[in-house]
């Protein structure tokens, strides 16, 4: 065994020192290629052209420069022995529109799982009474919301999720799709990662049991859940994918108060310096007593100090509250003054009612004024949106904690993230121990990737990686790569229309496209996909790597949708094929492919009658025209696939074990 063992490391490092060179050579090749890019070859006469397509260069240079981190260090686990059953598991299906039929697959599966201290649950956000039938055949807990939630914000997959931690205790937590069918072992043979008690989750690959002949749709993601997250999980910083993962719920109640305590500190400051601004800008209560009203701003300035220094929440809100309701009564207290002496002077022109309530509210003064003044914005002049971040109840919220991250429509990666950087772990264990459906039309397939990508950006743009808090280095470009990588649309765009714009109408974005040049890109296009073949020897990623290339209308649409500020909403992936053709959803690649195809056989034809004599020009153009349209065809021919009649999924064998 141990010599297995170490034969075994002796490839893997001869595997690592190879990518490491060859990365070494690509990205020494691929920066001498930029430098002369840039000072040799930019044509003047079109450089709007010139910079975007070298721009668009520098862009795919630096994206293989984030492919080189992510794998100059991939993890090699080796299996860990099984785990004991002393340790409790809560087992969450999420579910809210999806057949009760799927539920019962996944349902029956979870509660075969090979772990005797488990509890199974279906957590119901649709609130049907046919699942909580099936949740009750079956034998296993059944979750939905509460009455609180009502008129509440829900937030979708992690709302329904944070509700079922509120009322669970068990200590590692087991998340499943509804279609993900688990397998027996899939608690026993990942639990031992948690002996370490710095790991927080342990995500397993996502694998599809339905996936039509030829994977038309790229639903199949052996590069991500392989050696991406094996990369990775190198740096500490393996993503949790919503589905298929044990979490630990120490680390999941500790981010939640995490969160609450970052949210709720920002939430007062913002407040007492409303506060402080509508005191020295607006126009306080004449009624406040000038000695009231200094002393009131000298404790709110204290108690933003505190805060500052880390003084307790609470303390710091009581505080405030406190000074808040003291100078609020001095105003009543001058109110029932006034009043007072009214009746004062009633009462001497011979009014006795006058003067028994005068008697009444000088002795009851000051219990009278801590009743009567509820408001205190409107008693100090201050608004009461400014007092509101004194409440530190979140009345905004059904639960005040929010163990999984609310912030995008992907939770599960900012959740990720947010663990990361408060210093917890995570393991990538690559053995396939979930069967669940992937999309089977193209229409699903682009919502699903839609929602991933719309999700990451919105991580971007509200909790930027790259100057989180917490993260190492490495851990902020990883997650930066993520969203980064959404903007290849607009770059794929540039690569598309620039050979169009040579043959149609002349427009040149090199000064040349001659022999030197050829000779100086080529290398580049070898070695970087020499590099990718390395990484991903053995896997079928073709399907996988036009679609990077063919979606790029799609990520041009999220990148816009995310940075417009537009209201996003978490669509639930339908698990059956819904009818029809889609050629609608791809006519950006119709275009595309049919205008390539018109200027290369323009393009030839003005080579032959000697309207364009650059013979370079136009051979690079036309090849480069052919190799765009290929995978752009790829996702034509998707738009309007239709599986073999005889073509059935069948779900894994141990749900309906051979006889």
């Amino acid at each position: 065994m141990k010599q297995h063992q170490s034969s075994g490391q002796n490839l893997y490092q001869k595997y690592l020192w190879g990518f490491r060179i060859l990365a070494f050579v690509t990205v020494a090749w691929g920066t001498y290629y930029l430098i002369w890019r840039y000072t040799n070859t930019l044509n003047f006469d079109y450089l709007w052209l010139a910079l975007l397509l070298v721009l668009a260069e520098t862009y795919s240079y630096a994206d293989t420069l984030f492919f080189t981190l992510m794998m100059w260090k991939p993890t090699r686990r080796e299996a860990p022995p099984p785990a004991d059953d002393d340790a409790s598991v809560d087992v969450y299906i999420a579910t809210y529109n999806e057949p009760v039929e799927l539920l019962r697959l996944t349902a029956e599966a979870s509660m075969k799982i090979d772990w005797q201290n488990k509890r199974v649950y279906i957590l119901d956000d649709g609130s049907r009474k046919e699942m909580k039938a099936l949740a009750d055949e079956i034998g296993c807990g059944y979750i939905t919301r509460s009455e609180d939630w009502s008129g509440k914000p829900r937030h979708a997959k992690a709302g329904n999720i944070n509700n079922a931690i509120q009322i669970t205790s068990g200590e590692f937590i087991l998340i499943l799709d509804a279609d993900q069918i688990p397998a027996p072992a899939i608690i026993r043979n990942t639990l031992r990662y948690f002996e370490d008690p710095k790991v927080a989750f342990v995500q397993t690959p996502q694998y599809y049991y339905n996936l039509p002949p030829g994977d038309p749709f790229a639903s199949d993601a052996p590069l991500f859940y392989g050696p991406i997250l094996q990369g990775k999980d190198g740096w500490n910083a393996a993503t949790f994918c919503g589905s298929n993962a044990i979490l630990r719920r120490e680390a999941l109640m500790q981010l939640g108060l995490s969160g609450y305590v970052k949210e709720a500190e920002e939430q007062m400051a913002q407040s007492m310096l409303r506060i402080q601004t509508e005191l020295s800008f607006g126009a306080a209560n004449p009624q406040l007593e000038k000695a009231a009203l200094k002393r009131f701003k000298a404790r709110l300035r204290k108690a933003h100090k505190s805060l500052k220094e880390g003084e307790s929440l609470f303390e710091v809100s009581d505080v405030v509250r406190k000074s808040v309701q003291e100078a609020q009564e001095s105003v009543a207290n001058n109110d029932f003054e006034e009043i007072a002496r009214d009746l004062e002077i009633l009462s001497n022109m011979g009014d006795a009612s006058a003067e028994e309530t005068q008697r009444f509210i000088t002795f009851r003064k000051s219990e009278l004024a801590a009743q009567t003044a509820p408001n205190a914005g409107e008693a100090l002049g201050i608004s009461n949106t400014a007092l509101k971040g004194m409440d530190l109840t979140r009345a905004d919220e059904a639960i005040p904690i929010l163990p999984l991250s609310t912030v995008s429509i992907t939770e599960d990666t900012a959740t990720a993230m947010r663990l990361h950087a408060m210093g917890w772990m995570s393991v990538f264990h690559g053995e396939i121990l979930a069967y669940g459906l992937a999309p089977e039309d193209l229409g699903t397939a682009l919502a699903q990737r839609l929602r991933w990508a719309q999700g990451t950006l919105q991580i971007l743009v509200r909790e930027n990686p790259l100057f989180y808090k917490g993260l190492t280095i490495a851990q902020r470009f990883l997650y930066f790569n993520m969203a980064y990588s959404y903007f290849s649309g607009f770059i794929n765009l540039i690569f598309l229309l620039v050979p169009i714009f040579y043959l149609l109408f002349g427009f040149s974005a090199v000064s040349s496209w001659s022999i030197g040049f050829v000779a100086r890109l080529l290398p580049v296009v070898v070695l970087t996909n020499f590099l990718h073949a390395y990484v991903t020897h053995g896997l079928n990623v073709r399907r996988s790597e036009e679609y990077s290339l063919a979606l790029f209308p799609l990520w041009i649409q999220a990148v816009i949708s995310v940075f417009s500020g537009m209201q996003l909403k978490f669509s639930v992936t339908p698990k059956q094929r819904q009818s029809g053709n889609y050629l609608r959803l791809v006519w950006p690649q119709m275009t595309i492919v049919a205008i390539t195809i018109f200027a290369s056989i323009y393009g030839l034809v003005s080579l032959w009658q000697g309207w364009n004599t650059n013979v370079y020009g136009v051979l690079i153009n036309v090849f480069w025209g052919i190799y765009n349209t290929l995978p752009l065809s790829r996702i034509i021919r998707a738009a309007v696939y239709v599986p073999p009649a005889d073509w059935q999924p069948r779900p894994p064998d141990f749900i309906f074990p051979q006889s």
